[in-house]
């Protein structure tokens, strides 16, 4: 009878232990996914809107993004998206992103991160503006006052 309860326990804990390790494999991406605070670098869209025109795209060519994050911790992370929230997401902007993990399994992949989803967008503590969206404006210097007219001379 001590057996028979011995077995059981350990076919139970098998059992479990079988069903977590199921669970871990089966979700990966979002078991091992990395919670990142920072500041957005850059965000290019991987496909040129020029290429979308000439074809039929699907989604994921329609909206697929290339993100560069300086996180809090200094380091550089990279990943791809396919989240539409992307697309008003500009540098320079704070920001909270999980991003997922490929699993150890895809071999050219391994280790390197993919589908980057926006949690919060935020403008930098010290900022007070949204950073300018438009490129070529930062580009152009700012105009200098011009000097105060001078009084003719009396004679």
């Amino acid at each position: 009878m001590h057996t028979i309860k011995t077995f059981m326990k350990a076919a139970i804990v098998l059992a479990v232990l079988g069903g977590a390790a199921a669970f871990v494999i089966a979700n990966y991406e979002w078991v091992f996914a990395k919670k990142v605070k920072g500041t957005v670098i850059a965000v290019e869209r991987v496909t040129s809107p020029t290429a979308i025109l000439g074809s039929r795209p699907t989604d994921a060519q329609m909206y697929s993004y290339s993100v560069l994050i300086q996180g809090d911790d200094g380091v550089l992370y990279t990943s791809s998206s396919e989240d539409r929230q992307w697309q008003v997401v500009k540098k320079g902007y704070c920001i909270d992103t999980l991003l997922y993990r490929y699993p150890p399994w895809h071999l050219d992949k391994a280790n390197t991160y993919f589908n980057a989803r926006v949690e919060q967008i935020r403008i930098c503590p010290g900022q007070t503006t949204l950073p300018d969206a438009n490129p070529a404006a930062e580009t152009v210097p700012a105009a200098s006052p011009l000097p105060a007219p001078t009084p003719p001379p009396h004679p």
